[in-house]
């Protein structure tokens, strides 16, 4: 990105954070309209999809996101070439690109490649335009970065994830702008090499998955992490109130938690655990949907929804996301997210004897703890049986039996411990899924 354009969106950006929250619900609206009707002319999808529920171009600038028809992953994959607004790029010559080539560097005609690593069930590919990228690339410095300008000493930026690929995270990473940053990558399944290269690098921030950086918070108490960064960016996985707890002990640093998807690499931030989870709704419309795809009253929880209002290429409008939360207004610019459950895709389910089907939410899994914890990981490993894996600090001998109660206690409130058996299995450690890079919480029955 040249730096001219760089500063100039760095700047409104900034400036956009002091609005009013009535401005930016005012400037969202007005922007998913421009949306709509540029999408509706473009996209053959959207445009046979629309006129199939009745609605034409003379009805788009009165047309609410209501009356629009949600959109999920599978039809965005499977209508690939329709629902592209460039009509001479094809899902084959896309999917050819990923084959031969690994370097998050590199592009596709100009455009920028997302893909998934299909943690949701249904692996995703997804195409920024070089003016979309630029825009999300100056977002997410501007509004979680925040670095200060050292020309002759640029600050030093770790990733940790995986390095290989046209992931988000090292995409993203990779164009952090040179005028800003040293940037070094680094593969996180080699925890002892990964500690090693960390400290010779003494990196200013570190960017990376949560489970990751949790990981090396533990190496610090432990004394063989030896680095003092004052940045902390956690992305791409749920941060529990226990990994934030002791990473921010263990680096006396807050940790600034990024909400971020392929879909839209910058959904919003939370700058530490005393602030909210602002979302950033002026680039962004959401939605919070209930099991009928009814709108919610605000701070109930539900599906969410969203459109990211600045991507035309590949343009997803009422895209329905794999997360459930409540959201609420404030007097602030920027929506917060009240409540966070987690993905659906977390929700373990099992059979009750009258072959009901009953859940256990993600969010009485992703707030486990007891007294010594130091990692843990649910999984439904058949129809009628749940496995806590945990790994205990030193000096922790009740941890096991402190677990054991609190698992009963789950299965409790779900209602389900006189037909579901839940057992507790001690480990040194749970590592990294080495597909994903990431370090999963909950593992749902694969039937």
């Amino acid at each position: 990105m040249r730096t001219i354009t760089l500063l100039t969106q760095l700047r409104k950006f900034r400036n956009d954070t002091k609005l009013t929250p009535q401005k930016v619900q005012e400037l969202s609206r007005q922007r998913f309209t421009a949306l709509l009707e540029k999408t509706y002319h473009a996209s053959a999808f959207y445009r046979d999809l629309y006129s199939s529920h009745g609605i034409k171009p003379k009805h788009l600038k009165d047309v609410t996101p209501i009356d629009l028809p949600i959109v999920s992953r599978t039809m965005v994959l499977d209508n690939f070439d329709v629902l592209l607004t460039d009509p001479s790029i094809t899902r084959k010559s896309v999917d050819e690109f990923l084959l031969n080539d690994t370097n998050p560097h590199n592009r596709f005609r100009g455009n920028t490649v997302i893909h998934t690593s299909g943690t949701t069930g249904v692996p995703g590919v997804f195409l920024y335009s070089k003016e979309e990228w630029n825009f999300i690339t100056a977002l997410v410095v501007a509004r979680i970065s925040q670095p200060v300008f050292r020309p002759f000493n640029k600050l030093r930026l770790a990733f940790l994830g995986k390095t290989g690929g046209h992931y988000a995270g090292v995409t993203l990473t990779s164009d952090a702008p040179k005028l800003l940053y040293n940037t070094k990558l680094f593969n996180p399944e080699d925890i002892q090499n990964l500690i090693s290269g960390l400290n010779e690098f003494q990196p200013d921030i570190i960017s990376g998955y949560a489970g990751t950086i949790y990981q090396l918070a533990l190496a610090k108490l432990d004394g063989s992490l030896k680095i003092e960064p004052g940045r902390l960016q956690s992305s791409g996985e749920v941060l529990t109130e226990n990994m934030r707890q002791t990473i921010e002990d263990a680096f006396n640093q807050d940790v600034i938690d990024l909400y971020a998807c392929c879909e839209s690499i910058a959904l919003g931030i939370q700058k530490s655990g005393k602030y909210p989870f602002f979302l950033f709704n002026d680039w962004h419309y959401f939605e919070v949907v209930d099991e009928n795809d009814n709108l919610v009253p605000e701070g109930t929880q539900g599906s969410l929804l969203v459109t990211p209002l600045y991507r035309t290429l590949q343009p997803l409008i009422r895209y329905r996301l794999s997360d459930t939360m409540a959201l609420k207004t404030t007097d602030q610019s920027f929506i917060t997210i009240d409540r966070f459950s987690g993905r659906t895709g977390d929700t373990l389910t099992y059979l009750g004897p009258q072959g009901i089907k009953i859940n256990i939410h993600p969010y009485d899994m992703l707030a486990f703890y007891v007294p010594g914890l130091r990692q843990f990981q649910f999984e439904q490993t058949s129809p009628n049986t749940l496995l806590l894996r945990i790994a205990v600090n030193d000096g922790y001998s009740d941890t096991k039996k402190l677990a054991e109660k609190k698992l009963q206690e789950i299965l409790a409130k779900a209602n389900i411990e006189k037909f579901v058996s839940g057992k507790v299995e001690l480990v040194d450690s749970i590592g990294l899924n080495p597909k994903t890079g990431k370090f999963k919480l909950i593992i749902p029955y694969n039937r």
